[in-house]
């Protein structure tokens, strides 16, 4: 039976999120591509369908997460600073800490990326600078932009390591202030404000 083209896209993107989920959640190395491709619902087979092997799979995982992140910095308004302050904290918060599967890759992932061959390495310098680019568009500098994304991933990080929840709450605190002042830091001074 042959399926259309729309079937087939439809296909590999349930099998791009559920894999990624999985990954994100379990650890892509630590995960068969027959765990990935059960997070899915497919058999291994079906993966090949689509990519060429676990490494093409891990590129294309990092290029649709990595996106997902992007995209969902590039729709918050960065003329309104209550929504800026609100997708910031998102990051730092518990429910992210707890939910891997559902949250940004850079906390899971990051590390598997530095062990692996150069073509996952480039797909994810791709979709970390998207996310610099619209983390920039946020904060107003691209410096800042890296200082917080670097404390925002690395506060998660450490807090997902952490057993005690009183632990994390006073490390994502910490560092939600931390991008606070570099945000206030940033912000173009009103009229009539002094410096």
């Amino acid at each position: 039976m042959r399926y259309n083209a729309e079937y087939k896209e439809q296909a590999r993107e349930k099998l791009l999120h559920a894999s990624g989920r999985h990954a994100k959640q379990n650890g892509f190395n630590a995960s068969g591509l027959a765990d990935l491709a059960a997070a899915a619902g497919v058999t291994t087979g079906s993966v090949y369908k689509h990519f060429k092997g676990k490494s093409d799979l891990f590129v294309n995982i990092i290029q649709t997460e990595l996106k997902r992140t992007a995209d969902m910095y590039a729709s918050v308004d960065s003329s309104d600073p209550v929504q800026v302050a609100r997708a910031l904290a998102a990051y730092l918060s518990l429910a992210h800490v707890r939910n891997a599967g559902a949250g940004c890759p850079l906390p899971s992932l990051t590390p598997e990326v530095a062990r692996a061959d150069d073509e996952v390495k480039l797909a994810f310098e791709q979709g970390v600078q998207a996310i610099h680019a619209n983390v920039t568009a946020l904060t107003g500098d691209a410096h800042s932009a890296w200082a917080i994304m670097a404390q925002n991933v690395g506060a998660v990080m450490l807090a997902r390591a952490m057993r005690s929840e009183q632990i994390q709450r006073e490390l994502l605190k910490a560092v939600r202030q931390a991008g606070e002042k570099i945000m206030d830091q940033d912000a173009p001074m009103q009229p009539g404000q002094r410096s």
